[in-house]
């Protein structure tokens, strides 16, 4: 069995266009009326390409990148003041509260 880039007859790292002309000269070449068969042939082997390219993007895209993420100290620190003045609750108040 030959590989879709032999039946289009382009190699594995053509280029998109290189790969669109490949299948339109093929096509031409062996048109649906006269040769269903091979034409059956390259319409598979140009969707088997194509759609093995956006598999691949879609994997690159779902990559895992980590973020680079930066903390200002002093900001951070008056974040944390500010969570706990308002977290300060009295016992008093927590059995006011409660009950």
């Amino acid at each position: 069995m030959t590989s879709p880039y032999d039946r289009l007859g382009i190699a594995p790292d053509a280029t998109p266009a290189q790969l669109k002309a490949a299948y339109h000269a093929k096509l031409r070449e062996f048109p649906a009326h006269s040769h269903p068969e091979e034409f059956k042939a390259i319409r598979s082997a140009y969707d088997a390409i194509r759609n093995g390219e956006a598999a691949k993007a879609d994997d690159d895209f779902l990559q895992f990148r980590p973020l680079e993420v930066s903390f200002d100290s002093e900001q951070l620190q008056q974040l944390r003041q500010k969570v706990l003045s308002q977290l300060a609750i009295s016992v008093d108040d927590l059995i006011r509260e409660t009950f």
